[in-house]
């Protein structure tokens, strides 16, 4: 259960493209085509229903929480969305990341200790996991909007990464 990466966290469902971008690391970082391939190693008997994939775990998908310089307030988190999702893009675009893969990924804002967050979750990328982490970890030194980031990948405990102090 996430709700132990954050000591308040409120979730609601956000329907902006916005914060997308926010995890362009854990998207544009993972090819999803290769974070979903079947696996082809140690599975003799497969059936027609699943084509010789094996079933998803949760423990392998990584979820991403990133945290804005925006005080959380709920009438604003569309603008705030707006305005983060315009500098990730432009990072995204300087570490030649692709957004595309992140328009169709579910996300939910977040109050993380009363800022702004926002909370991706990439299904079957448990593999990528520290591209996604140094991901993040640049965009919290390099986007002024961006303060922190959490990535916790499948069973492990979360990674929080924070802006360096000079």
């Amino acid at each position: 259960h996430l709700s132990t990466m954050s000591s308040s966290v409120t979730s609601l469902t956000v329907s902006s493209s916005f914060f997308v971008l926010a995890l362009i690391a854990a998207w544009a970082l993972v090819d999803h085509a290769d974070a979903c391939a079947p696996t082809s190693g140690g599975m003799m008997a497969t059936t027609a229903a699943t084509g010789g994939r094996r079933k998803r775990s949760v423990e392998e998908d990584v979820h991403v929480i990133v945290t804005s310089s925006e005080p959380f307030d709920l009438s604003k988190a569309a603008e705030d969305m707006i305005t983060v999702e315009k500098k990730l893009k432009k990072f995204a675009e300087v570490e030649g990341i692709s957004f595309k893969q992140l328009q169709e990924l579910p996300r939910t804002a977040e109050n993380v200790d009363g800022m702004f967050g926002v909370h991706f979750t990439v299904e079957g990328a448990f593999e990528k996991c520290a591209r996604v982490l140094q991901f993040i970890q640049a965009a919290a030194n390099e986007v002024t909007e961006v303060v922190s980031g959490t990535v916790k990948c499948g069973a492990f405990e979360a990674v929080h990464v924070s802006k360096k102090t000079s």
